[in-house]
């Protein structure tokens, strides 16, 4: 699903090239032309991320159903907002929802990645560095609609020049880190990741563990309880 995710990406880029090109920035075909892509690069991303975060936390199948939950609320909400808008005369409700969707993510990646470092998980480092890409262009992309829509406001002419350069950018960024994770095979499931060595994490990494252990069992077990009384 990745592999489709960037695809999709370029595909869009192309696309919007010709479209802008033709119809200009402002015309309402490109208006659309951009809304119905980006549906696309959205579910596309929706999977692609998902797909990442359970493969990072696959061996926490409590907190990571925590997570998945957690991402499957807000995109209910984000959806029930965009549709609400696309009825309405809000013509900033769209990109508040696109914001919206984004930093649904910037968060999941987020408390991911604390995760991670909190309880010193031992993930290939390739997940990880594509799960940093993934909450880099969240984060990138929620600071380029609100500059937009702040620099839109305040009437500055080549607002929309300094939002496709912002988002391009982000993009590129995010591209170089995803080739150069690429760039290394995923080991497989028996070849873990070596841990720390040193007297310090022989002493606090059991601590730590159990502690994980502790939290994805007691995830488990509140989840499972659930869905048997459901």
């Amino acid at each position: 699903m990745f592999a489709w995710y960037i695809g999709l990406n370029l595909a869009q880029a192309i696309i919007m090239v010709g479209i802008y090109s033709h119809f200009g920035f402002y015309s309402a075909p490109s208006f659309r032309t951009y809304w119905a892509t980006e549906v696309i690069i959205m579910v596309a991303q929706t999977l692609a991320s998902t797909e990442l975060l359970h493969r990072a936390l696959q061996g926490y199948p409590g907190i990571w159903q925590l997570t998945w939950r957690v991402i499957f609320s807000a995109i209910i909400v984000v959806t029930i907002r965009a549709w609400a808008t696309a009825n309405s005369t809000d013509q900033w409700g769209l990109w508040s929802a696109h914001i919206g969707y984004y930093l649904t993510f910037a968060i999941a990646f987020v408390f991911c990645l604390l995760l991670i470092r909190r309880y010193s998980i031992l993930i290939d480092p390739v997940y990880k560095m594509l799960v940093g890409g993934f909450c880099f262009y969240s984060c990138g992309s929620i600071i380029a609609d609100a500059l937009m829509k702040s620099q839109y406001l305040k009437k500055f002419p080549a607002y929309a020049e300094v939002w496709n350069y912002s988002e391009l950018w982000v993009f590129v960024i995010t591209l170089v880190v995803w080739i150069v994770a690429l760039r290394h095979p995923v080991r497989a499931s028996s070849q873990a990741p070596s841990t720390p060595s040193g007297g310090a994490y022989e002493e606090i990494g059991p601590q730590v563990n159990a502690r994980l252990r502790e939290l994805n069992e007691t995830l488990r077990k509140f989840f499972r309880k659930h869905v048997v009384e459901s």
